[in-house]
């Protein structure tokens, strides 16, 4: 499984989930809730950008490893 589509699975998984806690946490009555809710909203935010974030990585590492076996004008 390459690096890209465990990244996607992930993201696949997590999401989807992360709403549904958020969702949960929200129409509960407990003490702790409000701190469970914003520390859902905030991997809400968090992994998404994380990921995205991980996926710009593996692309940039692709490119400059097709680029690095060339020969440039100067060598």
């Amino acid at each position: 499984m390459t690096p890209r589509r465990a990244a996607a699975l992930l993201a696949l998984l997590l999401i989807p989930g992360m709403y549904l806690v958020t969702l949960v946490l929200a129409l509960m009555d407990h003490p702790l809730t409000g701190s469970f809710l914003m520390a859902s909203l905030f991997c809400s935010i968090v992994v998404p950008v994380f990921l995205y974030a991980f996926l710009l990585v593996i692309r940039y590492l692709k490119h400059r490893g097709e680029e690095g076996g060339k020969e440039g004008p100067g060598t």
